[in-house]
C-alpha cells in the first residue's frame, strides 16, 4: 500500500506561494510535496504520480481561459488523477480550474475586470468535509473571475454577497473546492500588494478549513 502522500501544486506564474505550502506542510501529517508547473513544467508531478494520494491547488495570476502552453498538460494530468477518486482541494485558481474541468464556466466579475481583494465572510453549507456543519467566516480573497456557471456534476457548498459560487464540491467524487485563499498568511497578502495590516488571528478560519481537508486525507 502506497504512503499517504500530498501533493500541493502551485500554478504561480510569478511569486511562488512558498510560505503557505510552508505552513500547510507543518500542519499536514503525512508527507507532502511541492510542485511548480507554470514556472517548471510537468515533470516533478509525473515523477511522483503513482505515490499521490491527495491533491491541493492553489492560486494563480493566470485565468484559465488564458489557454497557456502549461496549462493544458496539467489538465490532462489533473482530470487522470481526479477519476481515480482522489481527494482534492482546490483554492481560487485552484476552484475556477476544477469548475472548468467539469463543464463550468469562469469569467469576470465586473466590465471593468476590477479586482476583489480583501476579508469576505463566506457561509459554507451542511458537508461531509466540515462534519456536516453549516459553517460561516472570513477568508481572505483576491481575484478578478469567479465560477460564473456550476458544473452539472457539481454543486455550491459556499456563498458570499459578492460572488454566488464561493465554493463547491463534486456529486460524487471527494472533490471540494473554494474562491477564497484559505491558505494565505501575512507574507501571502505582501506578495499580492495589499496593504491590511491584521493580525495571525485574521487567519483561524481559513487555517480551519485546510486543516479539514488535511484530517480528511489522513483519514483515507
Amino acid at each position: 500500500m502506497a504512503t499517504p502522500h500530498l501533493a500541493i501544486i502551485d500554478p504561480a506564474v510569478r511569486i511562488p506561494e512558498l510560505d503557505c505550502y510552508n505552513q500547510i506542510a507543518l500542519r499536514s501529517q503525512i508527507h507532502t510535496s511541492y510542485h511548480l508547473p507554470g514556472l517548471f513544467g510537468m515533470d516533478s508531478l509525473v515523477a511522483v504520480q503513482d505515490s499521490v494520494t491527495a491533491l491541493m491547488i492553489l492560486g494563480s495570476s493566470s485565468s484559465v481561459n488564458d489557454r497557456l502552453p502549461w496549462q493544458s498538460p496539467l489538465e490532462i494530468w489533473l482530470k487522470q488523477q481526479l477519476e481515480k477518486g482522489k481527494p482534492t482541494l482546490g483554492l481560487c485558481y485552484g476552484h475556477q480550474l476544477l469548475a472548468y474541468l467539469f463543464g463550468g464556466k469562469v469569467d469576470f466579475i465586473f466590465s471593468d475586470r476590477h479586482k476583489l481583494q480583501g476579508f469576505r465572510k463566506i457561509t459554507l453549507s451542511k458537508n461531509p468535509l466540515w462534519n456536516n456543519q453549516e459553517l460561516a467566516g472570513e477568508i481572505y480573497v483576491s481575484h478578478r473571475e469567479a465560477v460564473v456557471e456550476c458544473p452539472q456534476t457539481m454543486q455550491i457548498i459556499a456563498t458570499s454577497s459578492e460572488v454566488a459560487i464561493d465554493g463547491l464540491s463534486h456529486k460524487t467524487l471527494p472533490i471540494w473546492s473554494l474562491q477564497g485563499h484559505p491558505e494565505s498568511t501575512t507574507l501571502f497578502l505582501k506578495n499580492m500588494g495589499d496593504r491590511h495590516n491584521v493580525g495571525p488571528q485574521a487567519f483561524d478560519f481559513g487555517r480551519k478549513l485546510i486543516d479539514l481537508f488535511l484530517a480528511h486525507v489522513q483519514r483515507v
